[in-house]
C-alpha cells in the first residue's frame, strides 16, 4: 500500500524562530528534531557550511574520500611522467599517457586535425552497411553506435563470459533528457551544442543537421527502455545466434556490424532490451543517410572533444559539465588525465577503471594499503555475515527450503578485501607522449580486443570490477563476490580506531548493504553457485514482493524538491540494501557489545551514535540539474531520503531518539518494512 506520507529530505530550510546550539556531534543540527528531519539533525551543520567545488555536480563524505585518493593517484601519476622515470612497463605507459594529456601547447597546435581522417572515412559513407561498420568499430575507437556491445561473465554460467548487445544511440546523456518535459531548456542546449560541433568540423548544413539529430535521438529515446526496466535481470537476457537477430531485428546490417566488430564467427549473442533493439534497427533503416552520417559524425566529435583543442573542449564542458551536471568549472587539466588513465568520475567515466586502471592499482597498493585495516575490517565482515545467518534462521516470512538455500548462499560468497590479486595487464600497448588523441584510440582498441579474447577464455574468479584506486564497494551475484577496495579503507569510511558504534554504523553498514543485495529483488535470482536461478518457493516470492512493494511506496512518497520524488521501482534494489544492511549493522552491533554497554560520548549513548554515523558516511549536497539526472537514472537514492527512510524502518533508531507519534519521520510499527 501506499503509505499517506510526503518528506521534504534535502536541505530544508530551519523555521525563522528555531537557534541553533553547539553540536555533540562533528557537522549536525542538534536544533533540528530528529524525528522532523533525521538526515538534517545528524548534517545540518555541515549542509550549511560546506560549499560544492565550482567543478563537480555535487561534494559528499563519497568525494571527500575521492579527494584523497585522486591525490595519491595524483602524485603517482607525476612520478611516472617525470624525467627519470622508468623507460619501460607499465609505470612508462603509466607516465607517456599521463604526460601526452598535460602537454596542453601540444593539443591545441593540433586543433581538429587527427579527427580528419575520422570524418573523412563518415563522409565517404555511402551506405548503411558502410555507416554500419563505423559502428561496429566504436567499442575500439571514438566512433559512436546505435547498439552497446560488452563482453562480461554469462549469469546463466558463471565460468564463462557472454557476449551482450544493448541499445545506445544517445552518447552520454539518458533517456529522460529527451522525454521530460523540465528538460525542455537543456535540449535547446544540447540542440546549440550539436550544432557548434558540426560546425567546428565542418560539417555541411550544421544548423539544420542540428535540429534532424535532436529529432531523430528523441526517437531513440522513445524506443529505449528506462532505467527501472534495465534492472529487471530476467527482462534483459535473451540469448539468440546471430541469425535470430537478424530476424527480429531487420533493417540494421548486422553481419557487416559484428564484422567489423571482430565478432564474425561469434554464435551467440545476448540481447538486452528485447523490443527497443528492434525498433532502433527499424528506425536506421528509414533515417535518411545524411542524417545517419550527421549523426555519425556529431558523435565522432561529441566522444573525441575532450582530447582536442580548448574550443572543442570548452564546447563539450559547456553542455556536459555546465547545461547537464550544473558545474561552474571545468575539473582542473590533472584530474582529467587521471580519469583517463586510472579511471575516475570525469565525463562517463564514474565506474570506469581507466586506460590503465590495473596499472596503477597495483602502483596505488603497493604504497598505500593497509594490511592492517585488511584484517581489521575482514573480522568485522565475519561478524555481520554471522547475523545474516541469524536473520534468516529467525525469517517470519521464508520457508525452511528458502532458509536452507539462503544460508548456502551466504556461506559460499567470498569477500575481497583491498586489491586483486591478478589484474589487467597492458603488455604491447603503446602510449606516445605527443600523441594523445592516438593513445585514446590505441588504449580504446587494446581493451576492446581483449575483451573479444575473453570470450574463447574461462572466467577469472579473483578478477574485479573496479580498481583498488576507486572508493567504492560492490556486489557481484555472478561471481559470489563482495568487493571493498583499499581507497574505501580510510577515515571517514573506516578507521579501525574509532567508536565502535560509528564503525558499525558506518562501515558496518556499508557491510551490510553489500550482503543484503544478495537477497534483494534482483540479487534473489541468482544462487549459491552465481548461476541465475529461482529458487525460491512461490509463496516466498508473493511474501518477498508484498513487503519490497511497500518499500517502493515509502521511497516513492520521499521528495528530494519542490515536484522531484524518488522512482520507488528504480531505486528498490539499493533501498532493500540500506534497510536490511543497516538493520544487520545494528544487530552486529549489540551482539559486539556482547553484555557490555555502550559508553555515553559527549551525552550521546551508543545506538544515538550509530545511527549518527550511518548518517555521517552519507551526507552530502548536489546540484539542481545533477539531482534531477540521478533522479532520472541512479539505482541510488539521493542522500535526504537515503538516510531517512531508511532508519525510520528500525525500531532501534525510535527508541535511541525518542521518536514517537505525531513525528512526521513517523512509522507505526506494523508499517516499518522488515525483511532480513
Amino acid at each position: 500500500m501506499r503509505l499517506p506520507v510526503l518528506i521534504l529530505c534535502l536541505v530544508l530550510a530551519m523555521p525563522a524562530a528555531t537557534i541553533a546550539r553547539p553540536s555533540p556531534w562533528p557537522g549536525g543540527a542538534p536544533e533540528v528534531d530528529p524525528g522532523q528531519d533525521f538526515f538534517r539533525h545528524a548534517n545540518g551543520g555541515w549542509l550549511d557550511e560546506v560549499a560544492i567545488p565550482p567543478d563537480r555536480p555535487g561534494y559528499s563524505t563519497a568525494t571527500q574520500l575521492t579527494e584523497t585518493a585522486e591525490a595519491r593517484v595524483h602524485e603517482l601519476l607525476e612520478g611516472a611522467a617525470q624525467a627519470g622515470a622508468p623507460a619501460d612497463g607499465e609505470t612508462a605507459q603509466v607516465g607517456a599517457y599521463y604526460a601526452a594529456f598535460m602537454d596542453e601547447a601540444r593539443v591545441q597546435s593540433l586543433g581538429g586535425r587527427p579527427l580528419h581522417p575520422d570524418l573523412m572515412r563518415l563522409r565517404l559513407a555511402a551506405s548503411r552497411t558502410a555507416l554500419a561498420e563505423v559502428m561496429g568499430q566504436a567499442n575500439a575507437s571514438l566512433h559512436a553506435s546505435w547498439f552497446q556491445l560488452s563482453v562480461d561473465r554469462d549469469s546463466r554460467d558463471a565460468t564463462r563470459h557472454a557476449l551482450y548487445l544493448g541499445q545506445g544511440g544517445l552518447g552520454g546523456l539518458d533517456r529522460a533528457f529527451y522525454m521530460e518535459a523540465g528538460n525542455a531548456p537543456r535540449r535547446a542546449a544540447y540542440r546549440a551544442y550539436i550544432a557548434r560541433l558540426l560546425a567546428l568540423a565542418g560539417w555541411p548544413q550544421a544548423d539544420s543537421r542540428a535540429e534532424d539529430i535532436l529529432a531523430l535521438e528523441t526517437k531513440i529515446a522513445a524506443a529505449s527502455w528506462t532505467p527501472a526496466q534495465q534492472r529487471d535481470e530476467r527482462a534483459i537476457y535473451n540469448p539468440m545466434a546471430p541469425a535470430q537477430l537478424a530476424r527480429i531485428a531487420p533493417g540494421f546490417p548486422w553481419t557487416a556490424y559484428l564484422a567489423a566488430a571482430g565478432l564474425a564467427g561469434v554464435d551467440r549473442i545476448v540481447v538486452a532490451e528485447r523490443t527497443a533493439v528492434p525498433a532502433l534497427a527499424h528506425l536506421f533503416a528509414v533515417t535518411p543517410l545524411p542524417v545517419l552520417r550527421a549523426w555519425a559524425a556529431f558523435h565522432l566529435v561529441d566522444n573525441a572533444a575532450p582530447f582536442l583543442a580548448k574550443e572543442y573542449a570548452d564546447a563539450w564542458f559547456d553542455l556536459h559539465g555546465r547545461a547537464v551536471e550544473g558545474k561552474k568549472a571545468p575539473p582542473p587539466r590533472w584530474r582529467q588525465a587521471l580519469a583517463q588513465v586510472s579511471g575516475g568520475g570525469w565525463k562517463d567515466m564514474a565506474h570506469s577503471r581507466g586506460a590503465l586502471g590495473d596499472a596503477v592499482g597495483r602502483l596505488y597498493t603497493a604504497r598505500w594499503f593497509d594490511r592492517e585495516a585488511q584484517a581489521t575490517l575482514a573480522a568485522l565482515v565475519n561478524r555481520i555475515k554471522a547475523t545474516v545467518r541469524e536473520r534468516i534462521a529467525a525469517s517470519a516470512w521464508m520457508s525452511g527450503q528458502a532458509k536452507a538455500e539462503a544460508t548456502r548462499k551466504v556461506d559460499a560468497y567470498r569477500v575481497l578485501i583491498g586489491a586483486p590479486t591478478t589484474g589487467d595487464r597492458y603488455d604491447g600497448l603503446v602510449m606516445r607522449r605527443d600523441d594523445l588523441y592516438g593513445d585514446v584510440v590505441r588504449a580504446t582498441a587494446f581493451t576492446w580486443d581483449r575483451d573479444r579474447r575473453r570470450l574463447a577464455q574461462p572466467v577469472d574468479p579473483q578478477a574485479w570490477a573496479i580498481t583498488p584506486q576507486t572508493v567504492n564497494a560492490y556486489n557481484d551475484g555472478a561471481a559470489m563476490t563482495v568487493v571493498f577496495t583499499a581507497a574505501l579503507l580510510q577515515p571517514p569510511a573506516f578507521d579501525a580506531k574509532a567508536d565502535l558504534a560509528v564503525i558499525y554504523g558506518g562501515i558496518g553498514a556499508i557491510i551490510g548493504h553489500e550482503l543484503t543485495h544478495a537477497f534483494d529483488d534482483q540479487g534473489r535470482l541468482f544462487d549459491a553457485a552465481g548461476h541465475a536461478r529461482d529458487w525460491w518457493t512461490k509463496a516466498d516470492t508473493a511474501r518477498f514482493t508484498a513487503l519490497a512493494d511497500r518499500l517502493v511506496s515509502l521511497y516513492g512518497a520521499c521528495q528530494v524538491a519542490p515536484g522531484l520524488t524518488i522512482n520507488g521501482r528504480l531505486t528498490l534494489g539499493e533501498n532493500l540494501a540500506d534497510v536490511g544492511g543497516l538493520q544487520l549493522a545494528f544487530e552486529a552491533y549489540h551482539a559486539a557489545l556482547a553484555e557490555g554497554e555502550a559508553p555515553v560520548v559527549n551525552g550521546l549513548t551508543g545506538d544515538q551514535r550509530f545511527f549518527l554515523g550511518f548518517a555521517q558516511l552519507r551526507r552530502g549536497k548536489r546540484r539542481p540539474e545533477a539531482l534531477r539526472n540521478d533522479v532520472a537514472n541512479d539505482p541510488h537514492t539521493p542522500d535526504g531520503c537515503r538516510v531517512n527512510q531508511a532508519v525510520r524502518n528500525l525500531d532501534g533508531w525510535y527508541q535511541a531518539f525518542g521518536v514517537g507519534p505525531g513525528a512526521p519521520l513517523y512509522l507505526r510499527p506494523e508499517d516499518r518494512v522488515r525483511i532480513w
